[in-house]
């Protein structure tokens, strides 16, 4: 039997996206990222596994700053002290390059530093041997299945690490039927934040982000605890992640003075659970039109971070919104909703949706600020938002 943590897209020196309304967020954040990776080693030696996975964007970038660097050899240090092994890989936003990093990494960190596909093997505290079989990028993109690349089968305990993607042109693309015919006993997969279960004979599995860094990535179950026997395979989740983000939503139906929406919605924070809120108020009809203007919601944020600071909770309130109502969509649209999921569904395809921004992407700025795929989903996003609070569709 082995036992091991399956982690992936720590993204450690990643920072906290959408967080400009807060008048000072750096102090609590600025040391979240730290504890996550701290949590994942404190699981590792209260479970005593065999080993550990990186599989690939444990750091944010492939030029992680010298404080980021000092405290995760710190953290591998500790493992090695427990004589835990290491098996990293790097993805598309870590790409391997040696001339980056400052520090030599522990004997106990095994580094898939090619493109080509590489086997290290090793031995479980129960004496069981394993095969662990991977890569890495060395640019931001492989464009290419590295699946044909994985060797034969050597043993009950045969372990792929793919950081890659089932769709597209850019991440590793790969299909589930070839992976299937490696016959492995473990895929251990990286790269979609959400966690994911592709397969599970074998087990396909994504663990998805440990800590979100934005408020799309409210699903952080955090690390995969997995334990695989000759006969079958099971894991649980374990949560690491050092804040959550979540939507909240706030009835104001009845309430026709704004002390009293102040009144409602500090009632809902009654726990000291360390979150990211977006509050959208809901069934405002009573209250005085444009009782919530860009400056109100500013002064709002401030008043009630404030005082759940006094209280002692963890909660931070980073945006407020409104629900817009029916009765206020001006714009009649002539076209079914069909239509408009048709017309937006071609725009999820990368193709289509790089060739209408060609002109803003190949500009610096936005390019360095957003991932591709993570602006995408943005636009996509907040254009269906758009779609369904401003106008009105008449087949």
């Amino acid at each position: 039997m082995i036992r091991f943590l399956h982690c992936a897209d720590l993204h450690i020196d990643r920072p906290f996206e959408g967080l400009h309304l807060l008048e000072d967020n750096s102090k609590t954040l600025s040391k979240a990222n730290a504890k996550v990776l701290e949590k994942i080693v404190d699981e590792a030696l209260s479970q005593s596994v065999d080993f550990v996975l990186l599989v690939g964007d444990t750091f944010h970038q492939n030029r992680p700053s010298l404080k980021t660097q000092h405290h995760f050899f710190q953290q591998m240090n500790r493992l090695k002290e427990a004589a835990i092994p290491v098996y990293l890989s790097f993805g598309n936003h870590d790409y391997y390059d040696p001339q980056r990093y400052w520090f030599d990494f522990p004997e106990n960190v095994h580094l898939f530093t090619k493109e080509i596909v590489e086997t290290f093997e090793g031995q479980a505290k129960d004496g069981s041997t394993y095969q662990i079989s991977g890569f890495s990028y060395q640019s931001q993109w492989l464009g290419q299945s590295k699946v044909p690349e994985f060797p034969p089968r050597q043993s009950s305990y045969h372990i792929g690490m793919y950081h890659g993607d089932l769709n597209g042109d850019r991440y590793a693309p790969f299909s589930l039927q070839e992976m299937k015919q490696k016959n492995y006993a473990y895929w251990a997969l990286g790269h979609i934040h959400v966690p994911t279960v592709l397969a599970t004979e074998p087990p396909m599995l994504y663990p998805g982000a440990p800590q979100g860094h934005t408020q799309k990535e409210t699903q952080t179950p955090g690390v995969l605890l997995v334990t695989l026997t000759p006969m079958q395979a099971s894991w649980e989740a374990l949560f690491v992640a050092e804040v959550v983000w979540q939507e909240m939503t706030c009835s104001l139906k009845g309430v026709r003075q704004v002390k009293e929406a102040l009144e409602a919605v500090e009632a809902r924070f009654l726990s000291s659970e360390k979150s990211l809120v977006k509050i959208t108020f809901t069934q405002t009809d009573d209250l005085p039109e444009n009782w919530l203007g860009e400056e109100d919601k500013l002064e709002m944020i401030a008043y009630l971070n404030k005082r759940f600071a006094q209280k002692g909770f963890l909660q931070q309130i980073y945006q407020v919104e409104l629900q817009a109502n029916a009765s206020n969509r001006s714009i009649m649209l002539q076209g079914s909703r069909e239509l408009r999921e048709h017309l937006l569904k071609q725009y999820e395809a990368t193709s289509s949706f790089t060739q209408v921004i060609e002109e803003l992407w190949s500009h610096k700025v936005p390019s360095q600020l957003y991932s591709l795929t993570n602006f995408q989903a943005d636009v996509l996003k907040q254009t269906k938002k758009r779609l369904d609070e401003e106008y009105q569709w008449r087949e």
